[in-house]
């Protein structure tokens, strides 16, 4: 989606979430991929509010650092927008379209979908193949988002040094990283994925291997933060680094910790209400968590015991290998924070 030309080979997944941006770089020998260079860099406050970007420079500059941390030689990237300010819909098209016409037909279509003035608007599509439900028709992904969203992107990537290849939707990029690399999703046939981010939380609903709905929410281990720096008095960075380390004070499981991961219970509760109450698809067999949240400990197991259906945290790279120059002990602690990042990545290798 929002392809700007397409590049064969080596991307750079960039996610750029509220807190951090994320970048990995994988090939491909035969149907082995590996991870061949990674970072992780946090975001200064005020860069970005929720999922909206205030200021490129800050996050060019991260961009910058993910870039000499991960020692890639690669300049070409993949970048996500997040489904919360995103138009991601299904629609159907005669199938005697002619291919050369069909993005002007499309082009009409969209503006019915699209709540905003065209020319304020980057969208893109993908053809799917024969509709299921209405014959001599052909299914058609339609996505679209401002193009000042796209924008913002662009500008901190460049001022990084990178050329952006593709601009994809994030709920694509998780589609298709669950397609090619997670085999708990060909299991059954309707699996969510929960991402615990900073200070959004979103659910990816995957049926048959295609996502069917998608949901965000202001909630985040931000706020897990928030409560350390009040409760004991700590900076937010020093908060922040606590957290991570566990040094903390004798009653901060059952005063902080256990309500926070109770708020987590009602997140996903909540996101399984929206879900059912929106559509016709299955009931959800199996949940995977992701996001820095996920590894809590404990949270797996109360999920499960809280929604009766079973529970494990999203690993699309239990079969891949690692470069040398990749640390194992730490690519393995960020492992739940780079779905999105490693989705985008794989746009350069299908």
């Amino acid at each position: 989606m929002f392809s700007f030309g397409r590049k064969k080979g080596n991307l750079l997944g960039i996610d750029i979430s509220s807190s951090a941006v994320k970048l990995i770089e994988l090939s491909r020998r035969g149907n082995e991929y590996r991870v061949d260079s990674y970072a992780v860099a946090s975001l200064p406050e005020g860069a970005a509010f929720e999922r909206d970007i205030i200021e490129a420079d800050p996050v060019g500059e991260a961009i910058r650092k993910v870039i000499k941390n991960s020692r890639t030689k690669s300049r070409h990237c993949a970048l996500g927008i997040p489904s919360s300010m995103a138009i991601n819909k299904i629609i159907s098209m005669p199938d005697t379209i002619p291919a050369g016409e069909m993005e002007a037909q499309i082009s009409l279509e969209a503006e019915q979908y699209i709540p905003y003035p065209m020319d304020e608007v980057n969208f893109d599509f993908e053809i799917l193949g024969p509709s299921q439900e209405n014959k001599g028709m052909v299914d058609v992904l339609l996505g679209a988002t401002r193009t000042e969203n796209v924008e913002v992107r662009l500008a901190a990537a460049e001022m990084a040094g990178l050329s952006v290849d593709v601009v994809d939707l994030e709920s694509h990029a998780v589609e298709l990283l669950f397609s090619n690399l997670v085999d708990d999703i060909g299991d059954y046939d309707t699996v969510a994925v929960v991402d615990f981010g900073a200070s959004m939380t979103g659910i990816n609903v995957f049926h048959k291997g295609r996502v069917v709905f998608s949901r965000e929410q202001v909630f985040g281990g931000k706020q897990l933060t928030e409560e350390i720096m009040q409760r004991y008095g700590l900076p937010y960075s020093e908060a922040g680094l606590a957290k991570k380390n566990g040094n903390l004070p004798e009653g901060f499981i059952p005063e902080v910790l256990d309500p926070f991961r109770e708020n987590m219970v009602r997140q996903v509760q909540r996101f399984l209400q929206f879900y059912h109450a929106s559509t016709q698809q299955g009931q959800v067999e199996k949940l995977l968590l992701s996001g820095g949240c996920a590894s809590i400990p404990g949270i797996d197991e109360q999920i499960q015991e809280a929604t009766d259906i079973p529970v494990a945290l999203a690993n699309p790279f239990s079969k891949m290998v690692l470069n040398g120059r990749v640390n194992p002990a730490r690519f393995t602690s960020d492992i739940p924070a780079m779905l999105v990042s490693t989705g985008l990545a794989l746009r350069g290798l299908e």
